[in-house]
């Protein structure tokens, strides 16, 4: 179903009026994928509409899980969702490249300090540095040596391995390749949440909501 100006006005309704939860939800309270088909068909589901970027899709569905509830259901979220569905498909690789660069440079960062103290601090930094598969994998082995030691680092571990699996299927260029590099890379910032001595105060830092929104408004990339 096309994504018309009428569709977008009852998504606004919508948004204005309920409450957006994590997972799937009901008709009264559904999630954003969710919400978005609710408006085009009525149907409840997170299948992603063929008007949306597949990339944006899998994106939003692991991080508005992952992000504080005030964080999902404030207005600024509320005001980016419905541009967000109209994105289609013709710039993913476009896509994918801001969320990796938020993933490398911003995320996993987030968990140096921990990295340090762990005794994984300079696989850790050369992962973020290089933004490989190879860099990823071996900064994931070096956690796995402190994950007995730590919940913390067993969640870095998770971050770790879900970077490679990214980088690994980001060097394919191919459509089901982006598609799998942006949910394993969408799941490694919701590991590295896990493993941040503070959730709040991560999320915060990342801004989950400002790379939507660049995933979205591509011409604001510069």
């Amino acid at each position: 179903m096309e994504y018309t100006p009428k569709v977008q006005q009852k998504l606004k309704d919508y948004l204005r009026n309920h409450v957006l939860p994590s997972g799937l939800g009901t008709e009264e309270s559904a999630c954003s994928i969710a919400a978005i088909n609710l408006a085009l068909t009525g149907e409840l589901t997170d299948e992603i509409p063929e008007c949306m970027s597949e990339v944006l899709g899998k994106a939003t569905i692991i991080l508005q899980d992952a992000m504080p509830d005030d964080m999902r259901n404030s207005k600024r979220y509320k005001e980016w969702l419905p541009n967000a569905a109209g994105t289609g498909r013709d710039c993913e690789a476009e896509r994918l490249a801001v969320l990796l660069d938020w993933m490398w440079g911003t995320v996993l960062p987030q968990l140096q300090p921990l990295a340090h103290s762990k005794g994984f601090g300079t696989e850790w930094s050369d992962m973020c540095r290089e933004r490989s598969y190879t860099a990823a994998r071996a900064a994931a082995r070096a956690a796995a040596r402190a994950a007995d030691a730590a919940r913390a680092a067993d969640a870095a571990y998770a971050a770790a391995r879900a970077a490679a699996r990214a980088a690994g299927a980001a060097r394919a260029a191919d459509a089901d390749a982006a598609r799998a590099a942006s949910y394993a890379f969408a799941r490694a910032a919701s590991y590295a949440a896990d493993a941040a001595s503070d959730r709040q105060t991560f999320w915060q830092g990342v801004d989950p909501i400002g790379v939507l929104e660049r995933m979205t408004y591509l011409d604001k990339n510069g």
